[in-house]
Parts: C-alpha cells; structure tokens; sequence
C-alpha cells in the first residue's frame, strides 16, 4: 500500500521467520534467532525474512516543499515557541500550550521556525482472525500539521510493521532502525528545501511524546501490567494479594475506621510518584536477582512486586 502511494526510500532488515526478532544491536552477527533457534539464512545464503523500513526524512522532505503543508508546519512551530514565550498560556488550543512542549522550548529544543514536532505510536492488531496474523505498526505522527488534516492518511506516516506472523518476542530490536533515525534528526539535517524559502534550510525534529495502550505500553517498558503488587506505571498503588489476583480498594481491608485512613490518593500528592530514578533502580534490582541465578519463582515475585520484567 504504501509502495503504491508514494516513491520512497526503503530498507531492509533480516528478522526471524517466525518474527521474533530483527537482527540488530547485538543480534546483527547472529545466523539463527536466539529465541527460537530458527536460521537467519537459507541455504543459497539469501536471509529467511526481512521487515522493511521506511525512512521518515524522505516523507519529511515531500511535505515541506509542498507549499500548503510546509507553510503549514513553519506556522505551527512559530506559534508553539510564541506559546512557550507568553507561559503560562491563559487557554489550549493545541499541543504545544501543553507543559511539556512549553518546556522543550524553553531548554532549545525548537530554536527555529523549521523544527519538526513528532508523535510516534504503535499497538498491536490481528489480521485474518483463522489464522492469528500479528503486526504492530510503527507510526510517526507530524503534530505540526493543521489539527484538520493531522489525523488524516498524509500525516500519517507509517515506519515500519513487524512481519508476523506472531507477536515479535523483542519488539526493541525492530525499532533500532527508527531509534537511529530519531536520534540524528535533532542535531539537523541541512539542505532540506522548504516551502516559503528561497535557500535551503536546516530542519530539526523531535519526538514529542510516544504513545501506546495500555498492552502495548507495558510490552514496551517491559512491565507487569495490571497483575502486580505495584502495577502503577507512575504512581505506587501497592495491591492487596486475594484469591491469585492483586486488588487495589480505595481503604485497607482491616482498618475498622477506612474514611479516616485512605490507602492511596490520586487527587493529591500523599500517594509516591514513580521517578525514572525509581524505576531504574526496580529494573536492577529484578536484572541482578536474575543474575544471581535465583530461582524463576523469586524473579517472578520480585517482578510482581516491583512492577517491571527487568
């Protein structure tokens, strides 16, 4: 589908035949998949399977010179920094009077009207139910389109969809290619011709935020979930063991005054706020118990009540 809309660059990835993994990062030496054994190369030594990616310069450069959207995107990027400069912003009209855009602002991060605001997302769906055909989609979205056309197919953009046909064991090692991408984009890429200019110019692009569900945002940050001691991915929620599963009442079971003593409260800041600090040190603590070799059942139960697989 995408081949057929547009003309742009592509690049191949070898990846497991069953989907795995892509070998990247420390797989790129591998000849067979380390979690499932299955071989990288057949017997002619042409790859089992590759998953493609579309580079997101090429459709960043086919938006700026049209004259409508790129004048479009300078617009936007313009109004996020004079939003940034009159902060606190008095009402919200769009992304960037949000507090987190504010902020990149303010650090530098849009020094110029040509920057770029990206959102990327994925989440997993199932084609062609019978036969259980899994991919997860990559997906950047250009927030510094109008909000009218943003949602629409042409901003859009899709990366790079994980070949199946199950669920990708790793899905980090298929978002090498994009991660190598995004991190060389916020240092600039000159030459770029834009619509409203007379010489080329230099744009920048960030990541603004990423998105998933709740599964999918779990799967990513290799968390727990729902079922965890503590399944709050930015709050402590400490879960009340019954019955194989973790329950989470609003006051503690035993306590015969509960209106007076509230287990947690979301309204306020009594309840502990998960840093990145605080979860990386739950990962360490899950990854050195693994280390140690302790028994599956006490990582297992270190995860559970730490939040997170390691």
């Amino acid at each position: 589908m995408v081949e057929s809309s547009v003309d742009l660059v592509t690049k191949k990835v070898d990846c497991c035949s069953a989907g795995c993994v892509a070998f990247t990062a420390d797989r790129v030496t591998l000849t067979a998949c380390d979690k499932c054994s299955a071989p990288r190369y057949r017997s002619d030594g042409k790859p089992h399977k590759q998953v493609t990616y579309w580079p997101l310069l090429p459709w960043l450069r086919m938006m700026l010179v049209d004259a409508k959207i790129g004048a479009g995107m300078v617009k936007a990027i313009q109004e996020a920094r004079e939003a940034a400069a009159s902060n606190p912003v008095e009402d919200l009209r769009d992304w960037f009077d949000a507090a987190t855009s504010c902020k990149l602002v303010e650090l530098g991060y849009f020094s110029s009207n040509t920057s770029i605001a990206l959102s990327i997302s994925t989440d997993c769906f199932q084609a062609w139910k019978q036969r259980g055909f899994k991919g997860w989609p990559i997906i950047a979205t250009i927030l510094n389109v109008d909000p009218s056309s943003r949602v629409q197919a042409m901003s859009q953009l899709i990366l790079e969809v994980t070949p199946g046909p199950g669920q990708p064991t790793d899905l980090d090692s298929f978002l090498h290619s994009i991660a190598e991408e995004l991190k060389a984009l916020p240092a600039g890429v000159s030459g770029i011709d834009l619509a409203g200019y007379t010489e080329p110019q230099t744009v920048h692009a960030f990541v603004i935020h990423f998105t998933t569900d709740m599964p999918g945002g779990d799967k990513l940050l290799n968390a727990i979930g729902g079922n965890s001691e503590n399944s709050g991915r930015f709050r402590l929620f400490r879960g009340v063991w019954y019955k194989r599963r973790y329950y989470y009442p609003p006051y503690a079971p035993d306590d015969p005054t509960p209106s007076k003593r509230p287990r947690s409260d979301v309204s306020g800041d009594s309840t502990p706020r998960r840093t990145v600090a605080s979860i990386s040190a739950s990962v360490a603590r899950v990854e050195t118990a693994r280390q140690e070799g302790r028994s599956k059942t006490a990582v297992s139960t270190l995860a559970d009540k730490e939040g997170f697989k390691g």
